[in-house]
């Protein structure tokens, strides 16, 4: 049964309707547990609290920019933003019956109204601002988009994920973000410097977005509008594909690679060097000028490499009843060779670099790249979820994002081999071989691809030494990360980036030999 909202006020009175909003808030917990967007469903909720009521207006139709503080009995404070509209009808999304004196109405979640649709779209093609209290919403229109287009009819994709998705004349794709950071969202900056400042093609182009840029306070992103990709499927599953036939041949007792399996692992690599080359476009935008490796940054990355071992040794510690033998085997070793990877991490603060640093992707894996045209398509530049929206925007080595794609193959041809019905019986060792050999000769094509494409002489790396250095480090980087993901949720799997971590530590033994 739907629930209810009574007021003696108008609607257009919302902002300041306190016991409207309180009867709202009261109603939502469940709602937003079971909302898709939601991201803390593994925390008990204490209490909802109205942070803001931002109002627009459009066609004489009024919204509301719902911000909540949501606060958690056993976690840090996070801030949901739920668009609100009226409609007659109860079909769609409603979130209450609402009353206002005796006229009674629905209370939806606007991303799921056309008008409200119709109401973003028009506001951003004319470049809008809308005075609020605290400052103003502003509506930025890219150069993608025409002056004053039409909108001409919108939809929502079937399936929401952690933001609310919509299609604009099945020309645009615009993403609502319902969790929001307190800054300025770093996938806007991103796709509207790569497209406009580094006219890389191979991004979905940025078409708009909507900030709410306050008067003391960082700007906060509620919307990004780019252009729409028709891709079918994303990488990891078109190599997952690329692998059957892979899996088929090893059963017979064969190891085969298609041909254009290596062309299609070249491509990838030109179109990520090449992002890395858009990014390293001179400009005088500090938040994309090229840096050094300072000695702020160099303590800055030693800090965070050392917490991260150290907590990603103390979960395994925590989970040693999870792990099978051979997980345990590899664990154990690492705990071992502690002291010799934090001799390796120690190098970033005295070794001398002269490669430069850039903003980079940050969250690149096969998942973010999309197939479309006969070529690749790079997605998703929100950044790595535990970071916090400031030191998404460091700027790295791109080896860090090198790092992150070869770690994916080797996630993909591991799942395939290790998890697979049709080799649950096989020798261990015999799928290990398969598996090492087919990760190193595409993770080798990747690599050799990225390296000539970036080419011997440019700025960004100051040697193939410094090059090595730099992949090595962000290479066992990615891997310890990834220790917390599977305890977290796939214990099974602990074994892949334990096997990561193994390979990057037999490297780091010839050296100290």
């Amino acid at each position: 049964m739907i629930a209810a909202i009574s007021t003696s006020l108008d609607w257009l009175d919302f902002e300041r309707d306190k016991e409207a909003q309180q009867q709202l808030l009261m109603i939502l917990p469940p709602i937003m547990q079971s909302a898709r967007w939601f991201g803390g469903k593994a925390y008990k909720i204490k209490d909802l609290k109205t942070d803001h009521c931002l109002p627009f207006e459009s066609n004489g139709c009024r919204y509301y920019l719902f911000v909540v503080e949501t606060n958690y009995e056993d976690h840090p404070t996070e801030y949901y933003m739920i668009p609100l509209g009226l409609n007659n009808s109860e079909l769609g999304q409603p979130l209450a019956q609402i009353t206002f004196g005796e006229s009674v109405s629905f209370l939806h979640d606007a991303c799921y109204l056309d008008d409200f649709h119709e109401a973003l779209f028009v506001h951003i093609t004319k470049s809008q601002d809308i005075p609020t209290t605290l400052g103003h919403l502003a509506f930025e229109k890219g150069k993608l988009v025409e002056e004053n287009e039409p909108y001409i009819q919108s939809r929502n994709p079937k399936v929401d994920q952690s933001n609310s998705s919509i299609f604009f004349n099945d020309k645009y794709f615009m993403k609502i973000y319902r969790k929001l950071f307190l800054e300025t969202n770093p996938e806007v900056d991103m796709l509207r410097f790569l497209t406009e400042t580094g006219e890389y093609k191979n991004i979905p182009s940025y078409a708009g977005s909507l900030v709410w840029s306050r008067k003391k306070t960082p700007p906060v992103t509620f919307a990004l509008m780019m252009s729409k990709v028709d891709a079918q499927k994303d990488n990891w599953v078109s190599t997952g594909d690329e692998l059957n036939d892979f899996l088929k041949a090893f059963i017979h007792g064969d190891f085969s690679i298609h041909e254009f399996v290596f062309d299609n692992v070249e491509l990838l690599a030109r179109r990520t060097a090449e992002m890395h080359l858009a990014l390293f476009t001179e400009t005088k935008n500090k938040a994309f000028a090229r840096e050094k490796f300072t000695p702020e940054y160099r303590e800055w990355l030693y800090k965070h490499l050392k917490e991260l071992l150290d907590g990603r040794l103390k979960m395994i510690e925590q989970h040693r009843d999870k792990l099978d033998e051979e997980a345990l085997r590899m664990a154990d070793k690492l705990k071992r060779k502690q002291k010799l990877v934090m001799h390796f991490f120690e190098q970033v603060k005295t070794k001398p670099l002269k490669s430069l640093r850039t903003r980079i992707h940050g969250d690149y894996h096969l998942g973010q790249i999309l197939f479309h045209n006969r070529d690749y398509i790079i997605i998703d530049f929100e950044g790595e979820p535990e970071s916090s929206i400031a030191e998404r925007k460091i700027k790295h080595s791109p080896m860090k994002d090198v790092a992150g794609i070869v770690r994916s193959f080797h996630y993909a041809v591991s799942a395939k081999l290790f998890f697979s019905n049709e080799t649950k019986n096989a020798d261990e060792k015999r799928l290990q071989k398969a598996t090492d050999r087919w990760y190193y000769l595409i993770s080798d094509t990747f690599w050799e691809t990225y390296y000539k494409t970036i080419g011997k002489d440019n700025k960004l790396y100051a040697s193939k030494a410094e090059i090595n250095f730099l992949f090595l480090l962000h290479l066992l980087e990615k891997a310890i990360y990834e220790i917390g993901y599977e305890l977290n949720g796939r214990p099974d799997w602990l074994k892949i980036p334990l096997k990561g971590i193994e390979q990057v530590i037999n490297e780091l033994e010839k050296y100290e030999g």
